[in-house]
């Protein structure tokens, strides 16, 4: 699901690599490891398989997307940056941690850009 960039700090991406500096760019859910900003893939893939024996760099090129790091919001609201409210997770756990919330975030959604609610409860 697309981010609302206006939603979050101007210091976003500074913050997020932060976090993701700070887990060791591994997910802080699962612990696979992540492609770092600008990392050669010889070293990412020499990573990965310190983390699983027998990773072939063709899983890679078939998912990319699974060793993606993002920086998941626990309690949903992109303004609140405190650290202890950022987790390093991989596509995967971000995914299935948002899952719990997604009604909620399409109804914040359509908020945000400007359709009013019609009564309580109305979060479909």
């Amino acid at each position: 699901m697309p981010i609302i960039r206006a939603r979050y700090p101007e210091n976003w991406e500074a913050i997020a690599e932060q976090v993701k500096t700070e887990a060791n760019w591994c997910c802080e859910q699962c612990g696979r490891p992540c492609r770092k900003l600008g990392e050669p893939p010889a070293e990412f893939f020499l990573r990965v398989q310190q983390w699983r024996p027998g990773f072939l760099p063709l899983e890679f090129a078939i998912a990319p997307r699974r060793y993606l790091l993002t920086v998941a919001h626990l309690d949903q609201v992109p303004k609140n940056c405190e650290r202890e409210n950022l987790k390093a997770l991989c596509t995967g756990c971000h995914l299935n941690h948002d899952r719990h919330f997604r009604g909620k975030q399409r109804s914040l959604k359509r908020e945000w850009f400007g359709q009013l609610r019609l009564g309580v409860g109305d979060d479909a």
